[in-house]
């Protein structure tokens, strides 16, 4: 064999190159197996949520339907062997269902609803979130965005103020849909919405219940201060309140009942929220509920949503 000077120099470079390609080319192998690997767990871990969460749901649904319905929650003794819970609050409060399943459930009469708008009670929980003196014009708008004329309102806008501003929309002149529809109407952006969105319910009021009620809603509904709030909550904590005796004998306030309604009392909707994981949610679903029996059905659903 004839040797060639340099040819031993430019076969050892051969080899590290082939060398170096071979071991790119295994480490991206790793990586791509590594991140398949990855993104497989996450599916399988997404999965065993949404059937979790599916399961839970189901298992509420059985508990509210058979449980005793209180002034303040849902009692479901009798039902040990399907969850290890005494009761069900109806304030919206958190509770642990099993393992890393938490539910919460919402008296649609301890909320606002923008279904049933009450502009007097909504003006004062506006105010008092929002710390503004001056919200007629967030009212005013939100009253244009559902009634079915196009006659806006002293602060309020209709479909010309809409266009005038460029933007592909106008007033539904229908009640809201979603409450993020909100968001869309003039006076309203993302940060007031948080700011209020827990306070409101898309679903009915029936009458007003001040035990499931939150303390914002308590303050706005029976205009009250922190001093008759805490004297309300105290008594509250010892037994729910069932007339406007007791409830005049503490805050100097009643309920009006001049419209037909049930109060302190539960309606019949509920906002369902169950969620799987923590700290982080995996998944959830959010539901309301019409427990009325129908016709065909035990219940209703109302809104479905799952995130």
């Amino acid at each position: 064999m004839r040797y060639t000077p340099g040819s031993r120099g430019s076969a050892t470079i051969l080899m590290i190159l082939i060398a170096s390609v071979i071991i790119t080319v295994g480490i991206g192998f790793n990586w791509l197996v590594r991140e398949h690997i990855k993104a497989s767990d996450g599916l399988k871990t997404k999965a065993e949520a949404i059937l979790k969460a599916r399961s839970a749901y189901d298992t509420i649904i059985y508990l509210v339907l058979n449980g005793q319905l209180t002034r303040k929650e849902i009692t479901v003794s009798g039902c040990e062997n399907i969850a290890d819970l005494k009761a069900l609050p109806l304030n919206g409060e958190e509770v642990l269902l099993t393992d890393d399943i938490y539910v919460r459930l919402q008296d649609s009469n301890g909320m606002l609803s923008l279904a049933s708008l009450n502009v007097t009670v909504m003006e004062r929980l506006f105010r008092k979130i929002w710390g503004m003196d001056n919200v007629s014009g967030q009212i005013d708008s939100l009253r244009d965005w559902i009634d079915a004329d196009d006659l806006s309102r002293i602060n309020g806008a209709e479909a010309f103020y809409y266009r005038g501003e460029g933007l592909p929309y106008t007033p539904r002149n229908y009640p809201l849909q979603y409450m993020d529809e909100l968001k869309f109407i003039k006076g309203f952006d993302t940060e007031l919405y948080d700011k209020i969105q827990p306070y409101l319910t898309m679903l009915p009021n029936t009458g007003f219940n001040p035990n499931t009620a939150s303390d914002e809603v308590l303050m706005a509904y029976l205009d009250i201060n922190e001093e008759s709030l805490k004297i309300l909550k105290d008594y509250m904590l010892k037994k729910a309140i069932a007339s406007n005796i007791e409830l005049f004998a503490l805050t100097g306030r009643r309920i009006s009942s001049n419209e037909e309604g049930i109060y302190f009392y539960p309606s019949v909707f509920l906002d369902v929220t169950v969620s799987v994981g923590r700290p982080r949610s995996l998944y959830t679903i959010k539901a309301g509920l019409n427990t009325r029996e129908k016709p065909y059905s035990p219940y209703g659903v109302v809104y479905w949503r799952e995130e």
